[in-house]
């Protein structure tokens, strides 16, 4: 029976990933975000609310609420499924929350409670050949089973959310947009000598992509892009590609479309990202440019915005959704878009100067607090 006075809350956070790799990237940064907002807010909002999170037994994200360890390794993907629709339906017949929360795309076909799934993207269906087949096929079955059983789905764009009706014929009156919180408390870095040793091995006057090196991300356009700016004005520019290698190859085209463009001077690959560079590698750059095909949100738009650096971006749904008037836009269709931005940016430092101040307002309005309420939003009106 439910709770009302003291209702109890579960939430799947098994995706949350501290590890080095693609699986702390995007989606782990949503899960820690959100889950923070929601700490940041419960005194105010929901203060009689008893909270439990179903982790990875390796985390300890070190928040104000009940942790449950999985005793899976679920960040290995087969074991993660087989825990989802095994070991965890059946603790939750056990323990009866008066409502659940998976986080990330799925829930358990056997749930026994009221239920919200979140929907990061639909990029399974959207951009089939830039999925990987086991995990394409997986969320096409148990995502479309969830966010029709789910008791709402909580979409975090409305971009997404339109998908959602379309591939899932999830009617609107069931669909509600949380976003993605923004980083709390960011700042710019200043310019000082005593710069980070992240800070001094990166290049000078560098252009930024962050994200898992995975095709949707359209990287491969962006270094022919940026190898016939370069070309054409012969700029002192470079180009900075961070993040964890992705699947299908990906990684391996890149570096050998470096070489044949004879790039690997001005083409870097640094990696994945720990949380503590973050401010040194966004705060030193140039711009950020994101040529990706399909985004679900845009969270290095986001993250660029709150730091104050210009963005240019493809114009997809998802990242107008997300930045409105706040950034550069152009097509992938051609390279002049991009290299009309890339030419003023490197001719009127003013421009992106003010094209990241209005960045930063924009940001602001997606606070942990904001997002943190809206989400507890959700769960009251269960009761």
């Amino acid at each position: 029976m439910p709770s009302p006075d003291h209702p109890r809350l579960e939430l799947n956070a098994g995706l949350l990933s501290s590890r080095p790799n693609a699986s702390g990237a995007g989606i782990s940064t949503y899960v820690a975000r959100t889950l923070r907002a929601l700490a940041e807010t419960q005194a105010d909002c929901a203060p009689a609310w008893q909270v439990q999170v179903w982790l990875n037994r390796s985390e300890h994200p070190g928040l104000p609420f009940q942790r449950c360890a999985t005793h899976w390794h679920v960040h290995r993907p087969i074991a993660r499924i087989m825990w989802e629709q095994t070991a965890l339906p059946l603790a939750l017949h056990v323990r009866r929350p008066d409502l659940f929360h998976g986080m990330v795309n799925v829930l358990p076909v056997a749930c026994p409670s009221p239920s919200l799934v979140t929907v990061m993207d639909l990029s399974f269906l959207r951009t089939r050949a830039a999925v990987p087949g086991p995990r394409r096929r997986y969320l096409q079955v148990l995502c479309g089973l969830s966010a029709r059983r789910a008791s709402r789905v909580l979409a975090i764009s409305r971009a997404t959310a339109a998908d959602v009706r379309r591939y899932f014929e999830v009617p609107s009156s069931r669909i509600e947009v949380v976003p993605v919180p923004a980083e709390s408390q960011v700042e710019a870095p200043a310019d000082s000598p005593g710069r980070s040793d992240y800070a001094r091995s990166l290049p000078d006057n560098y252009l930024l992509h962050l994200g898992t090196l995975e095709p949707r991300k359209n990287l491969g356009w962006l270094i022919e892009a940026f190898a016939a700016w370069l070309k054409r004005t012969g700029a002192d520019w470079h180009l900075v590609l961070a993040g964890a290698p992705g699947w299908g190859g990906e990684p391996e085209r890149l570096a050998a479309a470096v070489r044949r463009l004879d790039l690997a001077e001005r083409v870097w690959f640094p990696g994945w990202v720990p949380p503590s560079a973050m401010r040194d590698l966004y705060g030193r750059a140039r711009a950020v440019v994101l040529p990706s095909l399909l985004e679900g949100f845009g969270i290095p738009l986001l993250d660029a915005m709150a730091y104050g650096v210009p963005v240019l971006c493809h114009d997809i749904p998802s990242l107008r959704e997300l930045a409105r008037d706040r950034a550069a836009w152009f097509s992938v269709e051609t390279f002049d878009g991009l290299h009309r931005h890339l030419t003023r940016l490197n001719r009127d430092p003013d421009w992106g100067a003010d094209l990241g101040t209005a960045g930063r307002a924009r940001a602001a309005e997606f606070s942990p607090r904001r997002v943190g309420s809206l989400l507890w939003e959700q769960y009251e009106s269960f009761f």
